[in-house]
């Protein structure tokens, strides 16, 4: 049985396809978000990290600014402005995403 949460950050274009996703059964914090960008990031040559410098940088400020969390389904793309091809995306396929640590422990103890 699949998890009731699930999703995934990405990092495309330009011959690149490399992503970092969870699937659990409670929502995933803010801080996993951002943990897995950090990740997904480790992942690419100085080069190919350089190309979406700004993109890695929207799509944190986006989890971070999330209010509450999202519902599944949600897919942000970041392009990178000169080659639309380039891009980070956030996408929550499943559940809900990004939501505070303090609704997490709500969550599990009601």
């Amino acid at each position: 049985m699949s998890k009731k949460h699930r999703g995934r950050v990405q990092a495309q274009g330009g011959g690149l396809e490399k992503s970092e996703s969870w699937s659990q059964d409670e929502p995933p914090s803010k801080e996993l978000g951002l943990n897995l960008l950090e990740k997904l990031k480790q992942q690419l040559t100085k080069k190919e990290l350089s190309a979406r410098e700004k993109q890695f940088e929207d799509a944190q400020r986006y989890i971070e600014n999330i209010d509450g969390g999202i519902d599944a389904v949600k897919k942000k793309t970041f392009r990178n402005r000169k080659t639309k091809d380039i891009r980070v995306d956030v996408e929550v396929l499943a559940g809900t995403a990004f939501v505070s640590f303090l609704i997490i422990l709500i969550i599990k103890f009601l």
